[in-house]
């Protein structure tokens, strides 16, 4: 017996339905009446041969049925969506918001706007920079597609990038490492390079005081390049003016930080999709010649030993 043919809209109109649990929310979001998405679900749901939702005057439910059915109705429309972006690539115009620290804007970004903007010369992008838990916090309701940021405690939903190492750091120059007690050049409390920071001076029981605070990168940088101040970075952001202060120095090693991708919990483009997809095969790459560089310089080492 043929198989019936999806409808894309009656699709659309179900997982539009299954995210707001309400009709009303449903055709507001679609664009049309409550009448026209209730007669969508019940052609679908004939369709399928199973009720989707239970509903009554106050609340509406998916069935079992209808929550195995989501993850098909996304996978539909994605392949949808993913069909008809590849016909059109070359020609693809999308809009796109990305949001990321000013620290991994100015060390990570820049490869990886030149790689999207290869694959996607007509996109236009818009590039946020700030606190990225405060980002995270408000995706969905700043219309933001993509967040880079490091792994926050509780949140599920990143997708591992990669990891950086965190280094202390101090003017190149400077004995202000030597200080008593060490001023600090952070980041305002809640970022987590500052709680590792403190974690670990206090686990030494080394004495330690706030000397700035800044909401920028460059703040912090401008600080430790005074000379009157030791900071933490990731590797990438070390340059030629630091000088990197080791265990042996009395600055305990800090943990890694884990990058991840978050995206928009509903909504995605097919343009933030395949960007995601780029941004995810420049860090499998950036990992795999970081590992090949650490594999080649112990052979070195094995060989003049």
């Amino acid at each position: 017996m043929r198989q019936p043919d999806f409808d894309l809209d009656q699709i659309r109109a179900f997982l539009a339905v299954w995210e707001t649990r309400s009709f009303t929310q449903a055709a507001a979001r679609q664009h049309r009446t409550q009448s026209a998405i209730s007669m969508k679900i019940r052609r679908l749901e004939e369709q399928v041969g199973e009720r989707l939702f239970e509903r009554d005057t106050m609340t509406v439910t998916p069935t079992s049925i209808g929550e195995r059915f989501a993850g098909i109705a996304r996978r539909l429309i994605e392949a949808h969506e993913d069909a008809f972006f590849a016909l059109n690539q070359a020609l693809a115009a999308g809009k796109l918001t990305l949001a990321t620290s000013e620290t991994y804007a100015s060390c990570l970004l820049p490869p990886i706007l030149f790689e999207v903007s290869q694959t996607f010369p007509n996109i236009e992008m818009e590039i946020r920079c700030g606190h990225s838990w405060k980002m995270l916090e408000s995706m969905d309701t700043d219309n933001i597609d993509l967040v880079i940021a490091t792994k926050y405690p509780g949140r599920q939903d990143g997708q591992p990038l990669g990891r950086e190492r965190l280094k202390w750091v101090c003017q190149r120059d400077s004995d202000v490492f030597r200080a008593d007690p060490l001023p600090l050049a952070v980041f305002p409390d809640g970022c987590l390079y500052r709680r590792a920071a403190i974690a670990a001076l206090d686990t030494q029981k080394r004495r330690w005081r706030i000397g700035y605070t800044s909401q920028n990168h460059e703040g912090l940088l401008a600080a430790v390049d005074s000379g009157s101040a030791v900071s933490i970075v990731i590797e990438s952001a070390v340059n030629e003016r630091h000088r990197v202060l080791l265990p042996t120095e009395g600055f305990p090693e800090l943990p890694a930080a884990d990058i991840e991708l978050y995206a928009r919990t509903s909504g995605v483009s097919p343009v933030a999709r395949h960007v995601s997809e780029t941004i995810r095969e420049h860090f499998n790459r950036r990992r795999y010649e970081r590992e090949l560089k650490s594999f080649n310089a112990i052979v070195a080492a094995t060989a003049i030993a």
